[in-house]
């Protein structure tokens, strides 16, 4: 067992029942867990959008959103950016399931309309957290320049509605995959921020993580969502035609895109990315305070 597992991982569990007011009847509480809809997570919950008996309600929302729900208490669990994690989202986070970067994404896009090093103002869509980071970091390490990163609240920030004003994008999960699957522009450029971070570091960029708050949910959570992941990495065939039946992606480039550009486990490996961006994040004053230092410590 890993240190980040030993500390985060959570062993006890409390029966989730509870009585209807005035009759006595014992009912059972659902668990309330928090994900977006992008493409590249799919994985992670086919088993719970497989299954209709699992005890769970499946919220569907914005990453950065997510936070602020489990910040509230409005979810059990949720996926959540992992730079959100950092910064204290979350008491606990459930060891296994993660979306990670492992080299060339499709996903995580910087796209820009002049040469790189003239670039001076690059838009970034507000819920691009974990991202943003990690441009910051390939921009200033790989091409020495620190242009203006300015939070656009548009939701989604896409292909189209950056050029005007600004000289770069940041454009991310499905908004991404839609620019690089698309046809090329060739008055721009863009630049897989997750494979110049590999590349650069040599680790993977943990971009999401399962994060949770009551400690009396961690078996139960780790069972249902390590489940979901494993069902959906032994069925990427059925789940690609699933997901292309209803998107513009045939199911052969879905099968490949999730075999190759993204991971779901967060190991030994991952634990140490993650550690990665929080020293990178920390570097650049992106995070007042390294977290996960305090985790090993504790």
């Amino acid at each position: 067992m890993s240190r980040m597992d030993h500390h985060f991982q959570i062993r006890s569990r409390a029966p989730r029942v509870g009585c209807q007011p005035g009759k006595g009847v014992v009912t059972v509480k659902r668990i309330r867990i928090g994900a977006s809809n992008h493409l590249a997570i799919r994985p992670l919950l086919f088993g719970l959008t497989e299954s209709t008996h699992n005890g769970v309600d499946l919220v569907r929302e914005e990453p950065g959103a997510l936070a602020l729900a489990l910040e509230r208490g409005d979810l059990d669990a949720a996926l959540i950016p992992s730079i959100e994690f950092l910064r204290g989202v979350g008491e606990y986070t459930v060891p296994g399931p993660a979306l990670v970067a492992r080299g060339r994404t499709m996903g995580l896009l910087l796209v820009t309309k002049k040469p790189i090093s003239e670039v001076e103002r690059i838009a970034v869509g507000e819920f691009s957290r974990t991202p943003l980071v990690a441009l910051r970091a390939v921009l200033d390490k790989e091409f020495e320049i620190l242009p203006d990163l300015c939070v656009v609240k548009r939701r989604p920030l896409n292909a189209s509605n950056w050029r005007e004003d600004f000289d770069a994008a940041l454009l991310t999960d499905d908004e991404g995959l839609q620019y690089a699957h698309g046809e090329a522009n060739q008055s721009e450029t863009y630049y897989d921020v997750g494979e110049m971070w590999c590349s650069l570091f040599a680790q993977p960029l943990v971009i999401s993580v399962w994060a949770y708050n009551d400690a009396r949910l961690g078996r139960e959570l780790e069972s249902i969502l390590v489940a979901s992941r494993d069902y959906g990495v032994n069925n990427l065939s059925a789940l690609s035609e699933a997901v292309a039946r209803k998107s513009s992606y045939d199911a052969g480039f879905l099968r490949q895109y999730y075999s190759t550009s993204w991971g779901f486990d967060l190991g030994p490996a991952e634990e140490e990315g993650l550690r990665l961006l929080e020293d990178v994040a920390y570097e650049y004053q992106l995070l007042q305070d390294r977290r996960m230092e305090k985790a090993v410590m504790a």
